[in-house]
């Protein structure tokens, strides 16, 4: 609540015209985000490029991406980079609305907040008026709400409620585009310790992409290489020469390919499915980074977490045996190879811990 209370606050002050049904909106969207599920994707980017070519005034670019609270942000439609696309844009907005998020209860808490806020002089609506309002949107069922006339006529809203992942990567998004305009295949690697969100940003390129990702989970080291000596080398914690030979060429020419996957479970290398010809192909994971495979990618992304975030994603995700053997185990060997082959230093990207991911499934 006191992150909503902050966005409601900053939103009054920089929009003072905003009435009360502005403010509902602003509420619904930070517990339901877009706040209805996009069935037509087509429709979709029809309706937002014909919202785009009537956009007179163009917002700073600084003005892209506005929280707006819950792990969402409004995408400001006038502060487009130039030449970013569309495509990509709609699907962010679609790929969000498809997130199954808020609840009733969640909502009305947050328009009791509201009214706290009101009563503690802290925004101008009047009480009664508001509670009028309320009154009546609940006997609606609480259905999306439009701007209010005069916000549209002062502010010109136009925007897409957005993940605020896509925020918090953005730049990614756009170096990505970037290449893609300019050369036929564009490979991505995410590198950084245990954690930091790897998979979950190679999913969400996946989401945007439909791209194939490859994880170096699959290149664990099998029993007969893991040698005192092998485990000295930085970097040394992952078939590296393994991946060169059997996915290395295949990247860097933009060819179909598959290889071995290492189950550990079975001890026994499985072959993959087909690793298919696209604009966009992803490498994820611990060691993508090693300074044999650097060459293989056009874009090299590192990701950084706090050791006290670490320490709580892994314990949440793995339990607190295998947090006891990452600590002892894998991390020190993390930490030396990022140390040692200066991974971070050698990236053309690098992203701090993403910490708000959206309650929900899509």
């Amino acid at each position: 609540m006191e992150e909503l209370k902050q966005i409601l606050l900053t939103h009054y002050s920089c929009y003072p015209k905003m009435g009360m049904e502005d403010a509902v909106k602003l509420i619904y969207q930070n517990e339901f985000g877009c706040g209805h599920f996009v069935t037509d994707e087509s429709t979709s980017l029809v309706r937002l490029t014909e919202e785009v070519s009537k956009i007179t005034a163009k917002l700073p670019k600084e003005s892209l991406f506005e929280e707006i609270g819950n792990g969402f942000s409004r995408l400001n439609l006038g502060a487009l980079v130039e030449g970013f696309p569309l495509t990509t844009v709609n699907r962010f907005f679609v790929n969000t609305s498809r997130l199954n998020l808020g609840t009733k209860e969640g909502f009305e808490a947050k328009l009791q907040l509201l009214g706290e806020l009101c009563a503690q002089g802290l925004l101008p609506f009047d009480q009664v008026d508001l509670g009028s309002y309320l009154q009546e949107y609940e006997a609606q069922g609480y259905p999306p709400v439009s701007h209010s006339k005069v916000y549209r006529g002062e502010y010109n809203p136009s925007y897409r409620v957005v993940s605020s992942q896509y925020a918090h990567y953005f730049p990614l998004f756009w170096e990505i585009e970037k290449l893609l305009k300019s050369q036929d295949h564009v490979v991505v690697a995410i590198d950084g310790p245990s954690g930091s969100g790897k998979s979950t940003l190679s999913k969400l390129l996946q989401g945007v992409y439909h791209c194939p990702v490859i994880k170096m989970d699959h290149f664990f080291l099998r029993p007969e290489q893991r040698t005192s000596q092998r485990f000295q080398e930085p970097g040394g914690n992952v078939d590296y020469e393994r991946f060169q030979g059997e996915v290395g060429a295949g990247l860097k020419r933009g060819l179909p390919f598959s290889y071995q996957i290492y189950n550990c479970q079975t001890n026994r290398l499985i072959k993959s499915p087909p690793i298919e010809a696209h604009p966009l192909r992803v490498v994820e994971g611990s060691y993508s980074l090693h300074p044999t495979l650097r060459d293989n990618y056009d874009l090299r992304v590192f990701l950084t977490i706090s050791p006290e975030e670490q320490r709580e994603r892994i314990l949440k995700r793995n339990g607190p045996q295998m947090l006891e053997r990452f600590l002892r185990e894998w991390i020190p060997l993390e930490e030396r190879y990022f140390s040692s082959c200066q991974i971070q230093e050698h990236s053309d990207l690098v992203f701090r811990e993403y910490k708000h991911f959206p309650i929900g499934n899509s």
